[in-house]
């Protein structure tokens, strides 16, 4: 925790020649340290940066790897950022997987604040959608999704419509998030992402897969007025035919809290008596909880809405 001492030790070694790339890697990392604790000015700082810059050029590909990770993971300028997301660009038509996979993933995390130095990589990241190596894919489907602008939204949504069926669940997820993250950056297109969210609920996938999609869909109708109508009913289709109890119920709460809102309440309300009529007592419960908000909000809505209450009085399960 001496960082005085640290310092010198970067400072002599940096001088020096280190011969293993291990060791170059460590030195990588301690000088990346003191660069972002230092406090002195900037010409202080610059000959330990100038070293992470010469090690771009080592001939180990584990060093370069490092100090481009390390770069990138900096407060630098975009002057600065370029050679390190070049030599990453490189990376990303290596022969060896391992490598492919590091660059990828360090250009996902760089997209995340930075989409606009990434661009220049997406024709060779468009290329790796199709790599064998799933987990490769994924990574440079979701990085395009972050650096991609509107006019390539739906060219983008065309593609992964038949890359999800290829990968588990896990990288599903990952996918759903990148989706959402770009329709709440261009909520125009929130009609093609939608759709693509509804069916990707329709299809076989497990309860955190689905909740994803359930969550993504709540949120966007959050963010963009003019999807909540269709988000709606995307998700009143997909509790028609939900086998998870905790869903269903979670997307009842929020149609009763959002439906009688909309322009026209009572398309909703088959979807959720259907419920009372189907579903085992959770469900049955919060949808006689969520008829009873559509009678107490919509006025005209009232009459119907007592006679379905009335009927559930006969209901086998107490609650």
């Amino acid at each position: 925790n001496d960082r005085l001492a640290v310092s010198k030790l970067v400072s002599s070694l940096t001088r020096g020649s280190v011969r293993s790339p291990l060791a170059q890697c460590l030195l990588i990392r301690y000088t990346s340290q003191v660069i972002r604790e230092s406090s002195n000015t900037q010409s202080g700082d610059r000959p330990f940066f100038d070293y992470l810059e010469s090690c771009l050029r080592h001939k180990a590909e584990m060093v370069i790897l490092e100090a481009a990770r390390k770069i990138t993971e900096m407060d630098v300028t975009s002057r600065e950022l370029a050679p390190a997301i070049t030599v990453l660009q490189l990376f990303l038509s290596s022969s060896k997987p391992v490598l492919r996979f590091a660059a990828v993933r360090t250009l996902n995390k760089v997209a995340i604040t930075r989409p606009l130095a990434v661009t220049n990589c997406n024709v060779d990241l468009e290329s790796l959608m199709s790599d064998q190596n799933r987990s490769i894919a994924t990574l440079a489907i979701t990085t395009l999704l972050k650096t991609g602008n509107e006019s390539s939204v739906d060219r983008l949504m065309k593609q992964i419509t038949s890359f999800m069926s290829d990968i588990s669940d896990e990288f599903k997820i990952v996918v759903i998030e990148a989706i959402r993250s770009l329709c709440l950056k261009f909520p125009l297109k929130y009609r093609s992402m939608m759709i693509f969210l509804s069916n990707s609920l329709r299809e076989e996938g497990g309860f955190e897969y689905k909740k994803a999609i359930v969550d993504s869909i709540v949120t966007l109708i959050g963010a963009i007025p003019d999807a909540k109508e269709i988000g709606l009913l995307h998700l009143c289709e997909f509790i028609e035919d939900c086998e998870f109890t905790y869903l269903s119920s979670q997307i009842l709460h929020f149609l009763g809290n959002e439906g009688p809102r909309t322009s026209d309440p009572s398309r909703y309300i088959r979807y959720i008596y259907n419920r009372v009529i189907l579903e085992n007592p959770t469900v049955r419960a919060s949808a006689v909880s969520t008829l009873a908000k559509f009678g107490a909000l919509v006025d005209e809505l009232k009459p119907r809405i007592f006679v379905l209450l009335r009927r559930c009085l006969f209901d086998t399960d107490d609650e």
